[in-house]
């Protein structure tokens, strides 16, 4: 990882001493400034320590960077008792639906957060067509940077259609590859997947993975993949990750990194280990990880009963209720329905057992979440009839009262059906193991959504949206001291930047893109919780999007000077 890092920065060296010597012809670029960044600590990006420095910017570039003294500016920032900094790149989002709506895409929990690029297109979701998605969203503007990927599960889909649960054929296969060799030359930076879910874990091989990442090596792409097993077979599913990389002959990220479930803790140093040692091999392989124990899905313990097809009235209610990471606080018509309608069902003792069955029942597709990962994997996060029980894991509740796991759940949904679970638990220790590892990134996995407004009912979800940086700098920072503030902005800027390719962000140098957060270490907070998860997070004053003020004195100014950032053609 150094060489690659030295290599950038000697290349910012030569851009800078290029952009003094055109500056030399222009006396305005020399005299004065578009903005100039006083008084600030400057956390560069690499990681090393601070520095006191001014920050000079003309357009969208960073003209100089030092003692700036006398110097003039059209607005002037003063960023004294605040850390200066590149602006975040979030490798692991959702946000593609909301960065094309008009109505969100500002993105505001991210950039309110210091966020300047997100990466959509995760799990292999989002668009191919970048050329397209490019000049959609940027007709109606866009308040951060987006770095896109192919994305595996669209292509598959474009090309075989909903017959996706079988391998394709060699034609299919060569269709997948051409699409995603279109995708890279609009200026994809890569290649997204994931192999656990929706049956690709049966129906996707290692040599298809191979096969549709190879063609982004000629344009120097890199490949991310939702792993095929995140609990006790994550070591099996990151030498996988590793083997696709080096059948395709590119670069690899695990993306949010985590062992799940009670009885996988402990195995994220062998996950970690392996990485490791794949590094010290010469391997290119990073990670990145959300700052959270809990993952998603966040939802009513409702969706913890698992209705099968023939219950038909059940499961068509059941299919009414919105399907969604979030769980939504005021209670819909259809959900109504559908709570109502299991309640009774459960009471029956025939179809209690049916549902016992279907619940526990393992199915080669698509099995219950309970019957794939177990009751360990699932941790009570919002309750207020039974307030007793918050961040009880059900298996502790299994252990406690000798009952089965599935009689728990159903009594708690004949007392609280709006009780919230989340899935995916790690163990503290596992997360921060990971969390130090020089080569883990920090991430959301979240998506695009408006704040709750006043008089608004609270919604009830995973606040990762919200909250990711937010959180990284106030709890692991600040509050344990787990991370330093220099290390943690390399993890959240040029780690990312690096894994991209990205020679002209994140990092504060001379030549580069002006990305910049500015924001007190001292106040950034995350205000988003489980029980109320879209808050925005606070003690980011000011966010710089190419070049354009968007944030200032900590409020959205309205400005979207975000652009979809298109992989240069080597």
């Amino acid at each position: 990882m150094r060489r690659p890092m030295l290599q950038r920065l000697a290349s910012a060296i030569l851009v800078a001493f290029f952009v003094a010597g055109c500056a030399d012809d222009n006396t305005d670029a020399r005299q004065g400034f578009d903005i100039l960044i006083k008084n600030g600590r400057v956390v560069d990006g690499t990681g090393n320590p601070w520095i006191y420095a001014d920050i000079g910017i003309v357009g969208d570039t960073i003209m100089e960077i030092g003692d700036l003294d006398g110097r003039t500016a059209a607005t002037v920032i003063d960023a004294e008792g605040l850390v200066v900094s590149p602006g975040f790149i979030d490798m692991h989002t959702h946000v593609d639906e909301g960065l094309g709506d008009p109505e969100l895409s500002a993105n505001l929990n991210y950039l309110l957060q210091g966020v300047t690029t997100v990466r959509p297109g995760a799990d292999g979701y989002g668009s191919y067509k970048i050329a397209e998605t490019k000049q959609r969203w940027e007709a109606h503007g866009i308040g951060t940077n987006a770095a896109m990927l192919a994305g595996h599960h669209v292509i598959r889909h474009e090309v075989m259609g909903e017959d996706q649960l079988r391998p394709p054929t060699a034609e299919e296969l060569a269709r997948m590859q051409a699409l995603v060799r279109q995708a890279m030359e609009e200026g994809a930076w890569g290649l997204s997947a994931q192999l656990e879910y929706a049956g690709f874990n049966i129906h996707v091989t290692t040599e298809e993975m191979i096969e549709v990442t190879r063609p982004i090596a000629d344009f120097g792409g890199f490949y991310i993949s939702h792993m095929r097993d995140e609990a006790s077979e994550i070591a099996a599913a990151i030498q996988e990750s590793i083997d696709i990389g080096q059948g395709a002959g590119v670069r690899v990220s695990v993306t949010h990194l985590k062992a799940t479930g009670r009885n996988n803790w402990g195995l994220m140093r062998d996950a970690v280990a392996l990485i490791n040692e794949a590094r010290a091999d010469g391997i290119q392989i990073v990670a990145d990880q959300y700052p959270f124990l809990q993952g998603a899905p966040i939802d009513f313990i409702t969706a913890l009963i698992d209705v099968p097809r023939d219950m038909e009235t059940l499961y068509e209610l059941s299919r009414g209720v919105e399907e969604s990471d979030m769980a939504v606080a005021d209670q819909t018509e259809a959900r109504a329905r559908f709570v109502a309608a299991l309640q009774a069902a459960l009471r029956d003792p025939a179809a209690r057992e049916r549902l016992r069955h279907s619940t526990y029942e393992q199915r080669l597709d698509n099995p219950s979440a309970v019957a794939r990962w177990g009751w360990q994997d699932f941790r009570i996060k919002v309750a207020v009839a039974n307030a007793h029980l918050l961040e009880k894991n059900i298996a502790e509740l299994v252990e406690e009262e000798g009952r089965d796991g599935f009689d728990i759940v159903a009594d708690l949904i004949l007392s609280e059906p709006d009780m919230l679970f989340a899935a995916a638990s790690q163990s503290p220790d596992d997360m921060r193991h990971a969390m130090v590892q020089d080569w883990v990134m920090i991430s959301s996995d979240g998506i695009t959504a408006p704040a709750t407004g006043p008089g608004e009912p609270p919604t009830r979800a995973h606040p990762r949206s919200f909250a990711s940086q937010a959180i990284a700098l106030r709890k692991f920072v600040r509050e344990e001291k787990l991370l330093t503030l220099e290390d943690t902005v390399r993890k959240m800027t040029s780690l990312p930047a690096q894994l991209l390719d990205m020679k002209d962000r994140g990092l504060l140098l001379e030549g580069y893109k002006a990305d910049i957060a500015v924001f007190d270490p001292e106040k950034v907070r995350d205000n988003a919780t489980y029980d109320n998860a879209r808050q925005y997070a606070t003690g980011v004053a000011y966010v710089i999007v190419n070049g354009k003020v968007s944030v200032a004195d900590g409020a959205f100014n309205g400005t979207l000077a975000g652009k979809v950032l298109l992989k240069p053609r080597s």
